[in-house]
């Protein structure tokens, strides 16, 4: 049986002084993505506090994995102005990475 979702996880390192390196250690997101086409379906981030989440969720929703989304980097940086930004970017970059590997596309 082939499952039409796949779970892939970003990650990246914050800031010494952000409270998610004081609890986690470092900043992660795990991704839903639908395995043909990189669809982001669902995600979650260790970030400490709901509204954020559902923000970075609302974000990501909808957009794809299967190469990087020029306009969502632009995005983060305009509207997620927390100090883990450069951290979310760095996760969705290596998100992309592990789903083009998982496809056999070649890097960008």
């Amino acid at each position: 049986m082939s499952f039409k979702k796949l779970c892939i996880t970003g990650n990246a390192r914050t800031q010494l002084k952000n409270p998610i390196t004081t609890r986690f250690s470092h900043f992660f997101i795990v991704f839903i993505v639908e395995a043909s086409t990189g669809r982001i379906l669902d995600l979650d981030a260790s970030v400490l506090l709901p509204a954020t989440n559902s923000f970075i969720k609302e974000l990501f929703t909808g957009r794809s994995l299967a190469e990087v989304d020029k306009e969502l980097i632009a995005d983060i940086r305009s509207c997620y102005l927390c100090s883990s930004q450069k951290a979310i970017q760095m996760a969705y970059l290596e998100a992309v990475k592990k789903y083009r590997t998982t496809q056999n596309i070649k890097p960008e």
